[in-house]
């Protein structure tokens, strides 16, 4: 049973974000990752050109609009473990997050369901 329509396995279809002011599109670096949330937890791993990448866990809060996770560990610097909130909408299988800070767009990702949770 869901405790939120977000709660499931879901894979990275395609991204990008700004790193140190550069725009990284996921496809032109290889990366792909599968995230799954269930009752306001939260964990993905990453691979890139094939590779671990990366990894992370925590919480997550999803009100029908708004997408915020509180990671609380994971392979990134400490620094990192602070609060992400997106925008978020959810269309059929496929789960839209846009990141923004100061009026710009620093983060997009576009999450496809891959099971069959009731």
């Amino acid at each position: 049973m869901r405790t939120s329509p977000l709660d499931g396995a879901w894979a990275l279809v395609t991204g990008e974000c700004i790193d140190n002011g550069q725009m990284v599109r996921y496809a032109e670096h290889g990366i792909s990752s599968r995230k799954v949330l269930a009752a306001g937890h939260f964990t993905f791993v990453s691979s890139r050109q094939g590779a671990f990448w990366s990894a992370g866990s925590g919480r997550f809060h999803f009100d029908g609009e708004r997408y915020v996770e509180q990671p609380n560990l994971g392979t990134f610097p400490p620094e990192a473990l602070r609060e992400y909130a997106f925008q978020a909408r959810i269309d059929g299988n496929d789960w839209h997050n846009e990141r923004w800070e100061d009026g710009t767009r620093v983060e997009y990702e576009l999450w496809r369901r891959i099971d069959d949770t009731p």
